[in-house]
């Protein structure tokens, strides 16, 4: 994972992941609806291979000042990882 960066007042953040397991496995990428929507991570959907990593990147997008914490869930049928993500405007 690369540290993030603002521009135009939204933060990025790229992080990469491949299948633990052989093969590929359909992805599904999200944030918890508790985060609010200051958050967004994209692809949202998609398979994970073995071989290559995928690119995930989270948009952080504050509706106002303050610190914001959400958690980004990116799960298979096989297994589920869960980040904690803070944004912060300070």
């Amino acid at each position: 994972a690369r540290p993030g960066t603002m521009a135009g007042g939204v933060g990025f953040y790229e992080l990469s992941l491949k299948n633990p397991y052989m093969g590929f496995a359909d992805f599904r990428a999200s944030f918890t609806p508790e985060s609010g929507s200051a958050f967004s991570v994209t692809p949202a959907e998609g398979a994970l291979t073995q071989r290559e990593p995928t690119m995930f990147q989270v948009k952080f997008r504050p509706e106002s000042f303050g610190q914001y914490e959400g958690y980004l869930v990116i799960q298979t049928e096989d297994f589920k990882k869960v980040w904690k993500v803070i944004g912060s405007t300070a």
